[in-house]
């Protein structure tokens, strides 16, 4: 391994850390976002990186592994149990929401699969994403095979899609929605004090009140957990049989939808173990995986991608927005009141993170904790369901 890749290698591990110091100061890259930050600076910092000869490959390959480990992190600190206390409204939203997305991105996929490259894979991942949130959406195109140059596409589409929604959520959509859909009626929180703080201090991105020693062991400890998920996944898919004759690296490449499936399978038994779920630092840990692996995306992108990205952009608006639009109409039928249908939207589209800010535009603070159990409960199945639905579709020629 020369100088230039083991310079590259320090540039993922560390160049997150400091781009989450600079959105912590800076309110126009807060706007812009740690992840997209993280996709620009590696696009940039690419092209030195392959001039000295630092070994790209090898950056890409990293990247399976990033995934496989970021996702079970994020599933640690999810409490499955604590979805029985959802009320029932909000419980019928989010599944409206689910089935909302299932059947826009099925019909976009038959709409657009002659004139969009890879459209099952599109749909599969939007699905993933629009149930539960960019991690799903990683995790899935990297299970089906997509190349990191769809996914960066696909993400910086999902970018201007998300921010016009983001926008509607928090401005206009508060006062429309009071004249399509019934009115909030409280119902009391059912969940306790500590659940609530311990839930909006994790995926809020508020500091958490944990020393920073234990907060670094506790992250270790995560880490190493979540490894011990992705070696017994790939121990599974060693163990099987190959359809091409593949052996090693080549044969886990073969089963990559599986490694995906059960490392996701294992992020939630585990998270069943209450000292498991309870001890802080799995998500953002997790996500900081994400951004170290926006940051490989951004070193292996290739800009000869960028043709037709514009038709991309339109099954991913398409997808989003009639998506949505399914979601109030069945609302509207269903009588589920706009508080509701708007957060779980919310925790559909863009994940618990962004519950906070729709839930203060829409000043019902009842609805935070139910809204983030939502967004994990996204997490949960999002893989699940987008690798399915990708599976199926591509039996379409």
């Amino acid at each position: 391994m020369n100088l230039s890749t083991i310079v590259m290698f320090l540039i993922i591990l560390f160049l997150p850390r400091l781009i989450m110091l600079l959105v912590s100061r800076s309110s126009f890259l807060a706007t812009l976002g740690p992840v997209f930050l993280c996709y620009l600076f590696g696009l940039l910092l690419s092209f030195p990186l392959k001039a000295l000869g630092a070994d790209i490959v090898l950056a890409s390959d990293f990247s399976s592994v990033l995934v496989c480990t970021a996702m079970p992190l994020i599933l640690f600190s999810a409490d499955i149990p604590a979805l029985k206390k959802l009320a029932r409204p909000m419980a019928a939203s989010f599944a409206m929401n689910t089935v909302s997305v299932i059947l826009i991105a099925t019909a976009a996929f038959f709409i657009f699969r002659q004139s969009v490259p890879d459209a099952a894979h599109i749909s599969a991942m939007l699905t993933g994403t629009y149930t539960g949130g960019t991690p799903n959406m990683i995790a899935i195109g990297h299970g089906l095979g997509s190349g990191n140059d769809r996914i960066l596409l696909l993400q910086a589409s999902d970018m201007i899609g998300g921010g016009i929604y983001f926008f509607l959520l928090i401005s206009v959509m508060p006062r429309l929605m009071r004249h399509v859909l019934p009115e909030y009626t409280p119902v009391g929180n059912t969940f306790s004090q500590e659940d609530t703080h311990r839930y909006i201090e994790a995926f809020s991105g508020r500091k958490q009140s944990v020393k920073p020693f234990r907060m670094f062991l506790n992250r270790c400890g995560f880490v190493l957990l979540s490894l011990v998920c992705v070696a017994i996944a790939m121990g599974i898919c060693l163990l099987l049989p190959s359809g091409y004759g593949n052996t090693g690296l080549a044969k886990l490449g073969e089963y990559m939808a599986l490694i995906m499936l059960i490392v996701t399978t294992l992020g939630i038994a585990l998270s069943f173990v209450k000292k498991v779920r309870t001890a802080p630092g799995s998500y953002s840990s997790g996500q900081y995986f994400i951004l170290m692996f926006s940051v490989v995306m951004g070193l292996c992108f290739d800009l000869s991608a960028v043709t037709g990205g514009l038709l991309l952009l339109g099954m991913l608006l398409f997808i989003q927005f009639v998506t949505v639009i399914l979601h109030i109409i069945m609302a509207r039928i269903a009588g589920i009141d706009y508080h509701t249908m708007m957060i779980t939207s919310t925790a559909g589209v863009f994940g618990p993170a962004f519950i906070m800010p729709v839930a203060r535009a829409l000043r019902n603070d009842e609805i935070v904790l139910p809204g983030i159990l939502c967004g994990i409960l996204g997490y949960a199945i999002g893989n699940y369901l987008g690798i399915g639905l990708g599976k199926l579709l591509l039996l379409f020629p």
